[in-house]
């Protein structure tokens, strides 16, 4: 068995773990990586690996930087079964032809560029055909369900609590090479226990190999209760002073945890 890893190593995105076991590849998810328009263009046009030679992609969730590269990847010609909970599905039918809007979108500002340095104008890395295109390729799978998806390697989804959907990957792998059974469990992006429209992660006992995403390692999070608290006083300091509160947040996830706890404080009355 190997891995190697394509992205999200040194860096928060372009998450792409590729894993060989008993002659098959297994890809675990398939971001794009995130930053200057020139610099991502460069990043994700060319995948590190022959999609061709993928046999299937398992998908945590469907956030862009673990999911935005999937049309790349059946346009360069992989044509496994992409797995990945229901609800990582229905968002990815929505996510993914956002996401081949802002490919065009950036790409036409990049050849704007290109052109006042008189260079041949360059393709987005995909468009919206070929986001509906991969579309087909996605098979939905539940939680605590376990399915063999090759010979020799059974997949089991948990409850990640990051998302609607999200989830942590074992896999469970007769490893006919080294004789042994071995478990691996990739994590994904893990959510926070405690959040209000959300379920905790799951709690998963046991992993021989585990992959673990560390966005937050270094980061001890405040309580919600002092959360909410601040997000009180903001919003009614800057209403007192006749001006508009804007909340920059992610639109999957934290955007409509931010409309729950607004909800939350106008109907107890403590922000007017």
């Amino acid at each position: 068995m190997n891995i190697t890893f394509h992205g999200a190593v040194r860096t928060v995105t372009g998450s792409q773990h590729l894993l060989s076991v008993n002659g098959h590849k297994i890809l675990l998810d398939c971001g794009l990586f995130q930053g200057s328009r020139q610099k991502a263009y460069e990043i994700n046009q060319k995948l590190p690996f022959n999609a061709a030679e993928i046999d299937i992609l398992v998908l945590s969730h469907a956030h862009i930087d673990h999911s935005g590269n999937i049309p790349n990847l059946v346009k360069s010609g992989f044509r496994g079964d992409i797995i990945c909970t229901y609800a990582t599905r229905d968002l990815c039918t929505i996510m993914l032809r956002d996401s081949a809007k802002i490919q065009e979108q950036d790409i036409g500002y990049l050849n704007s560029r290109r052109k006042r340095k008189n260079l041949p104008p360059v393709e987005p890395i995909y468009d919206m055909e070929d986001a509906i295109e991969c579309l087909k390729y996605f098979v939905g799978l539940g939680y605590d369900r376990p399915r063999q998806i090759l010979p020799g390697v059974t997949l089991t989804f948990y409850d990640a609590g990051h998302i609607l959907g999200s989830a942590m990957v074992a896999l469970d792998i007769e490893d006919q090479e080294q004789g042994q059974d071995v478990r691996l469990v990739f994590s994904g992006d893990i959510g926070r226990p405690d959040r209000p429209i959300l379920r905790d992660p799951s709690y998963i006992s046991e992993a021989d190999i585990l992959l673990v995403e560390s966005t937050y390692g270094n980061r001890e999070h405040e309580p919600a209760e002092a959360a909410n608290n601040k997000l009180k006083r903001v919003i009614n300091e800057t209403c007192k002073r006749g001006g508009k509160v804007i909340v920059p947040a992610f639109a999957v996830g934290r955007t409509q945890e931010l409309v729950y706890r607004i909800h939350q404080l106008v109907e107890a009355r403590d922000i007017s």
